[in-house]
């Protein structure tokens, strides 16, 4: 192994035979420096950041290698460098106050090569590992917020056009294409809006905003988003409801996003020439919103259907869809489920908290 690609152990002991033994057992597989007491250690230590081990004896004069210890631990420059304590004393007590202080293990004089070798070994490689993890964890860290940045800049740019497309609809003189179009890119929309949101709920970092919205107009405009596709499928809505307009107290857009997901769901998973059954009411102080489609959820996706990537490869879409239906609805106080009903009716059941 190259000198320069060997792990750098740095040994501390007053007695310079022991220094001389450990350099001859260590050298072949690492790079080996040495001090004869703590102050000199210390500096060593603060000045080469790729010191990996340190080997200390305890018994040294002016600083001890209990004092040693503790003043690498306190520097946050070498606090992380772990340390054996190279001891005659073997009590209890003595091996105790080492761990506590910040040691992760000890060898006893006089040195034994193969436990010197295994231990050094071990603990070299428990410090490359954690390394190793804490550059994951920050590569995962600074991709994560590459991905929220990167999406910043997706719905800002991608707003603008669709934004203008539907300013344009109008004047599109085949009112079927017109909203045909104009369904499209609601979806598009909708599916920009979705996916920070999303990110932001599964972080923690979302800020929840509850205000009055009114359900009833919520679902007459999920309900008009998928018109083409239901007209397409011959599928009639069947709305009751006990009020012309009921209040949840939730935040608008993600509620959209939920019942949006739901009824294009069920609209999709219908087949031709049937009813999908809504109904809205108030039950105490939560509003209920239960969505009933003829079609059922196949049996191996029952269990995981709101865990994420659940449905993907197994029916159309990314597997998202109940996903963030869920983590929306949670977010906002409220309850998902649903239920087959004698293997031909699926029925999804929404409760949000009543404004």
């Amino acid at each position: 192994m190259n000198n320069e690609n060997k792990p750098t152990i740095l040994v501390v002991d007053d007695e310079p035979g022991n220094i001389d033994l450990a350099s001859a057992l260590l050298k072949e597989n690492y790079k080996v420096k040495a001090a004869t007491n703590g102050k000199i250690a210390i500096k060593i230590a603060q000045a080469d950041s790729n010191i990996d081990l340190i080997l200390l004896d305890i018994m040294m004069p002016e600083l001890d290698g209990y004092e040693t210890c503790a003043e690498l631990k306190r520097n946050e420059n070498t606090k992380d460098i772990p340390v054996i304590f190279l001891t005659a004393k073997a009590e209890v007590a003595d091996i105790t106050k080492g761990f506590n202080l910040g040691a992760v293990d000890y060898i006893t004089k006089p040195l034994q090569p193969e436990i010197l070798k295994a231990r050094v070994l071990t603990h070299v490689t428990l410090r490359q590992n954690r390394q190793a993890l804490t550059k994951q964890v920050a590569t995962l860290v600074e991709n994560a917020q590459l991905r929220e940045d990167i999406e910043k800049l997706t719905h800002h740019d991608l707003k603008g056009p669709l934004g203008v497309i539907l300013f344009e609809l109008p004047k599109i003189a085949d009112k079927q294409a017109s909203k045909s179009i104009e369904e499209s890119v609601t979806n598009v929309l909708n599916m920009i809006n979705n996916t920070l949101d999303i990110f932001k709920i599964e972080n923690g970092t979302y800020p929840i905003n509850p205000d009055m919205v009114d359900l009833n107009n919520l679902v007459d405009k999920a309900m008009k988003a998928v018109h083409s596709l239901a007209t397409k499928k011959n599928i009639t809505f069947k709305l009751e409801s006990a009020h012309q307009n009921t209040y949840m107290d939730a935040e608008e857009l993600l509620c959209l996003s939920i019942f949006n997901n739901l009824i294009k769901n069920s609209v999709e998973a219908s087949p031709d020439n049937e009813d999908i059954h809504i109904s809205i009411s108030e039950i105490g102080e939560q509003i209920e919103f239960k969505l009933t489609n003829t079609g059922v959820i196949p049996k191996e996706l029952r269990d995981t259907l709101f865990e994420k990537y659940s449905t993907s490869n197994h029916i159309r879409g990314s597997g998202l869809g109940a996903y963030s239906a869920k983590l929306m609805t949670d977010v906002q106080k409220g309850q998902i489920s649903f239920k087959i009903i004698d293997e031909k009716y699926t029925e999804f059941t929404v409760t949000m908290p009543a404004y």
